[in-house]
């Protein structure tokens, strides 16, 4: 009797591998676009929090007979500590983290609790490359972040209804947790942005083209609540009415 042959309904190891070449090629084309999506959203991310700042700078304010706290002791009450490693470590100190440790709350912190609205979603990278290398880092302290915004110093305790074109008046920004000079001689560390002071500058970590991320921009909120993406120049432009004068780079401006 004849037997009927069946043919055999797997794939070929030639077909195989031209399915995964053609996966691989998907892969490739859609990976980096899939990236920049992650990083999109993360960017799109840190404005919504910074968005939450400016609603928090109107109930500040009007709770407070519209007159700002004084930078270095916005979310914390105070400057140092007694037994704190070095308060340049407190951004990334766990010891201080407000949501475990309310004793250490400033005046701003009961307007916006949680830390994760203090945290732009792109930092935790950025910390975990330059943190352990911070100036005066600790080495005992572990890199764990509990805020990535610091406040512009030119508004410590100063009302803001003495103040015009808040449009033009930076509230919390980002910066850089490196020094390049002439742009800053500190890098980030407590909740204050000392442009005025020409110490700090905006940091230039998001959308940065070079490796070394010192072409890129970062987010501000200003005092009429309006989130901007602004770069390095950008610090001198809106932390003050006369801060222009007082950019270390006037021949760039």
């Amino acid at each position: 009797m004849r037997t009927r042959r069946h043919r055999n309904t797997g794939f070929t190891l030639i077909e195989l591998l031209v399915v995964i070449s053609i996966i691989a090629v998907l892969m490739a084309v859609l990976m980096p676009a899939l990236g920049r999506a992650r990083k999109q959203a993360r960017f799109i991310g840190c404005q919504a929090n910074l968005k939450s700042y400016g609603l928090m700078a109107f109930l500040y304010a009007d709770d407070n007979d519209y007159r700002m706290p004084n930078a270095w002791t916005s979310f914390y009450s105070k400057r140092m500590y007694d037994g704190e490693p070095h308060r340049y470590c407190r951004w990334h100190n766990p010891d201080y983290d407000l949501e475990r440790h309310g004793e250490y709350a400033g005046p701003m912190w009961p307007y916006l609790k949680g830390k994760g609205i203090h945290i732009c979603p792109s930092f935790p990278a950025i910390a975990k490359e330059f943190g352990p290398i911070h100036p005066e880092h600790v080495a005992t302290v572990a890199i764990k972040p509990n805020y990535s915004y610091s406040m512009n110093s030119y508004l410590s305790e100063k009302k803001i209804t003495s103040m015009k074109r808040h449009s033009n008046l930076f509230f919390f920004g980002e910066e850089n947790l490196w020094i390049t000079k002439p742009y800053n001689i500190y890098a980030f560390n407590d909740t204050a942005m000392c442009v005025y002071e020409v110490w700090d500058s905006f940091g230039t970590f998001h959308n940065a083209r070079q490796s070394d991320l010192e072409d890129g921009v970062v987010n501000a909120v200003f005092l009429d609540g309006r989130v901007q993406t602004v770069n390095r120049l950008d610090s001198w432009r809106f932390c003050a009415p006369d801060g222009q004068s007082k950019s270390p780079v006037k021949d760039q401006q």
